[in-house]
Parts: C-alpha cells; structure tokens; sequence
C-alpha cells in the first residue's frame, strides 16, 4: 500500500513493517473490489442536497442575507408595534405620584431606635469615631 507524506509516494511498509497486513482485515476494500468508490458515490448522492445548499449560500452577501430576513422581520415588526399601541391605547397610564426622600431617610427606614448611637457621640474617653462615607 502506498501513501502520499507530500514529499513524494512512500510504501507504507517502509513506514511500519508488517502494518499493512495486520491492517488488511480491517480494510473493506479487501474482499469487495470498487467499495470506496461506491462508498464515495454514496455518499456525494446522499448529501447533494446539502452541497447545492450550501453552494447557493457561498454567493450570498450581507445585504442578501438581511434581504432573506426581511420576510420574516418586517411581519413581525408590524405586528410587535400594533400590540404595542393597543396596549398603549387600552391599559390605563400609572399615576405620576412622587415622593421626594433623602438619602438619611432611605438608610434608616425599617430600623429601630436611632441609626447612629449616641453614645458614639458623647464619650470622649472612648476616643472611638464614627465616619460614613457614601459613594454613588
């Protein structure tokens, strides 16, 4: 059996002594002669529809693929946008109240007693200090 390296045909014996024997059994060629032809021709005609696909696809461009889209696209656009204007026009706008609140307000809501000690405060001697920095 020969083989190509690419640097020229070499028999496959000079690379393994042996191989292509123990290798033969395993071979289907071997005991039904045309059998990677018919194998090849077997498998080109199960997959001609896929190699025509594809061989109209390899001429398409951007603009082509995104005119293929459109079909598709533009319907549904249309239809997102008349349900979003009957929504628009049926369901009832939520009331525009509003609540001004101070970042004090925000940190101590839900706590009980004073947020920051005072006892903190009032010991000198302690020599302990309460820092609070907010960052946004």
């Amino acid at each position: 059996m020969t083989y190509d390296d690419g640097k020229g045909r070499v028999d496959s014996s000079d690379r393994d002594p042996g191989f292509e024997e123990l290798v033969a059994v395993l071979d289907p060629a071997t005991t039904r002669s045309g059998y990677w032809q018919t194998f090849h021709r077997g498998v080109v005609e199960a997959g001609r529809f896929e190699l025509a696909r594809r061989r109209r696809l390899a001429d398409l461009t951007v603009a082509g693929t995104v005119t293929s889209w459109a079909r598709t696209v533009v319907p549904s656009a249309f239809v997102a946008a008349a349900a979003a204007a009957v929504i628009l026009l049926v369901v009832p706008a939520p009331s525009q109240r509003e609540v001004e609140v101070g970042i004090e307000e925000l940190l101590s809501a839900g706590l009980d007693g004073e947020p920051v000690p005072a006892e903190l405060d009032e010991d000198p001697v302690s020599g302990l200090t309460f820092a609070s920095a907010e960052i946004f």
